[in-house]
């Protein structure tokens, strides 16, 4: 995740799962991190800056052996895509979609 709007978003929507941001620190050392982990979930955002941040973070994880869950992140991108173009979008879509109901 890339920074603290996104951050605030996830928290809103639930999510108590550490999260640490790529606005603070290199991507290697975010990589080393997120290493200590079992599992990675990567939520940049889904322009081509994120998509390329993603790759970038992936590639890093998969070197330590890290698990990367990637399908988590293909799903919003085919669920949100024309609603979000980033992670902090995603508490407004989920308001948009709660109200309906």
């Amino acid at each position: 995740m890339e920074g603290l709007r996104d951050e605030v978003a996830l928290r809103k929507l639930g999510v108590r799962a550490e999260i640490i941001r790529l606005s603070r620190l290199p991507l290697s050392e975010v990589a080393l991190i997120a290493s200590q982990y079992h599992e990675v979930m990567i939520l940049t955002d889904l322009d081509r800056k994120g998509e390329e941040l993603a790759k970038k973070l992936t590639q890093y994880l998969e070197g330590y052996k890290c698990r990367v869950d990637t399908e988590t992140r293909k799903e919003l991108k085919m669920i949100a895509k024309k609603d979000i173009k980033g992670i902090e979008d995603l508490y407004g879509l989920y308001l948009k979609v709660h109200l309906r109901f």
